[in-house]
């Protein structure tokens, strides 16, 4: 508010010492109760507001008595005094903001930023579980209140509040610095806080105690509106090297943009801070959930176990496999009688081999290759000795004969004469003439038949077919085994016909 009310009193028994801090929601004063000297702490809504802030004012007390938590600032009076100024006796002794302490302090100590961010943690899981969120978590609203054993007590303030966009309706109207801790879901103003919004200004609000600073910032509104949407917070090892090395992971999981990503309630955020730095009272509350734990992994070993048995068993008494009846031959196969040692590869190449014929009549042109086919190489024909059980040539029989060409050959007659061979009777009166190539195929159809081979010789001088005269051949006589020499005779004589 605008008016400093510091040294008046309030209902008449309340004396404002000094300002904590100034809001919408009302100023809150260090008081002190003169009827019973006792320090408290005054929540004071000038006379001046109007109706809408009044209201305001009262409703947000009727909240706040309603929360009765060590970590919240609870109201335990209210009303409005003679000159009409409303106020609210709050449960806080000598507070001050956390803002205010960083500001004089700079980086709080690790054991006590982790304790203050453990206790901002249990209030919102108190305050989530009553159906409500607090929407405008920041360090200034949340005060630091009597110092036992270096442990400040943290009480969370303002619940209920309206946050920057919500007050003012425009982005370019709010400060930066209210800026720094809203979550990213409500940077556009669409959406409404809730439980996990809080979560994310928890985590902005604990960043700030480790590292004096909050992990956002800029000149402008847009400017730390951008951030939060779409930049990674800052490392805390850059602000300082004495953080454990589990610490800093819980603070960037509840810094993600992603809601989902997050410490899903205060009580998950608290567990976490108290297993980065130490055991804490969360630890003891777990308990029973780790004996449930284990009755649980016991049940799922006996059931593990039992299905392993059973399955073991079942294996050991199944029926086997009859190997007569599962291999059946293949009705359309051949045997195979391996030459070698079998491999099965030069046995199927054997196989699709062509017929090789090492025969000397044969007219192929093949011999034996240097290498056999097959998948070891092997040639059994490389030493120049048939191998076992290869045909040998075996060479015709009778006695052998050397023909000389010039002398003549022994088994023509030497008087030049012309043998007759017999033929067997033919008892076709028309004989077929052999076809003669280039030539009619009935040139011979009034050839005379042969004589039969029991009536002896017809006549003692055969036909001899009389020569053509000389011309010059066109065509090659075909080549002839060389005869010896006969002598017709002299010129001019005819032979018998």
């Amino acid at each position: 508010m605008a008016y400093d009310l510091t040294g008046q009193t309030v209902a008449e028994k309340f004396k404002l010492i000094g300002l904590v801090k100034s809001g919408p929601e009302g100023d809150l004063y260090r008081a002190e109760n003169t009827l019973i000297e006792k320090p408290v702490t005054l929540l004071v809504l000038p006379s001046d507001a109007d109706a809408k802030a009044r209201e305001s004012f009262r409703k947000n007390a009727k909240i706040a008595s309603a929360a009765e938590h060590p970590n919240m600032l609870n109201v335990l009076d209210f009303g409005i005094d003679g000159s009409g100024v409303s106020y609210a006796v709050c449960d806080a002794a000598n507070p001050e903001t956390l803002s205010q302490a960083i500001a004089h302090s700079g980086k709080m100590p690790v054991e006590n930023a982790v304790e203050i961010g453990k206790q901002i943690a249990a209030a919102l899981e108190t305050l989530h579980a009553s159906g409500r969120t607090h929407g405008n978590l920041t360090a200034d609203n949340i005060l630091l209140s009597e110092v036992a054993e270096s442990a400040a007590i943290a009480k969370v303030a303002g619940i209920g509040s309206l946050g920057p966009l919500e007050r003012t309706g425009d982005v370019l109207a709010a400060a930066p610095s209210e800026l720094a801790y809203l979550a990213p879901e409500l940077c556009s103003g669409t959406d409404s806080p809730d439980a996990l919004s809080d979560i994310y200004s928890a985590g902005v609000v604990i960043f700030e105690m480790l590292a004096g600073t909050v992990p956002f910032s800029g000149e402008k509104p847009t400017d730390v509106l951008l951030k939060h949407i779409e930049e990674p917070p800052p490392p805390l090892s850059a602000f300082r090297s004495d953080l454990p090395p589990t610490l800093e992971p819980v603070i960037l999981k509840a810094l993600s943009k992603s809601p989902e990503m997050r410490q899903q309630s205060g009580a998950e955020l608290m567990g976490e801070l108290s297993a980065a730095f130490g055991d804490s009272p969360a630890a003891v509350v777990q308990e029973p959930a780790k004996k449930n734990n284990f009755w649980a992994t016991a049940a799922m070993v006996l059931i593990g176990t039992a299905a392993l048995g059973g399955a073991l068993i079942y294996a050991t008494w199944s029926p086997k496999t009859d190997p007569a009846t599962a291999l059946q031959p293949d009705a359309n196969g051949l045997p195979v009688q391996p030459i070698n040692p079998a491999t099965g590869t030069e046995e199927q190449q054997l196989a699709l081999m062509p017929a090789y014929s090492l025969d000397g009549n044969s007219n192929m042109s093949l011999s034996a290759p240097d290498t056999m086919p097959g998948g070891d190489g092997y040639n059994p024909w490389a030493t120049g000795v048939p191998p076992p059980g290869a045909p040998s040539y075996v060479p015709p029989g009778g006695e052998m004969y050397n023909i000389d060409p010039r002398t003549g050959s022994p088994f023509m007659p030497s008087d030049g004469g012309v043998i007759l061979v017999p033929v067997p009777v033919n008892s076709n009166t028309q004989p077929a003439a052999s076809p003669n190539p280039g030539r009619n195929a009935n040139v011979n159809a009034n050839a005379r038949p042969a004589t039969p081979a029991n009536t002896g010789p017809v006549n003692t001088a055969p036909a001899v077919t009389p020569r053509p005269a000389a011309s010059p051949r066109t065509t090659p006589a075909p080549a002839r085994t060389p005869t010896p020499a006969r002598d017709d005779g002299p010129a001019g004589d005819e032979p018998n016909q």
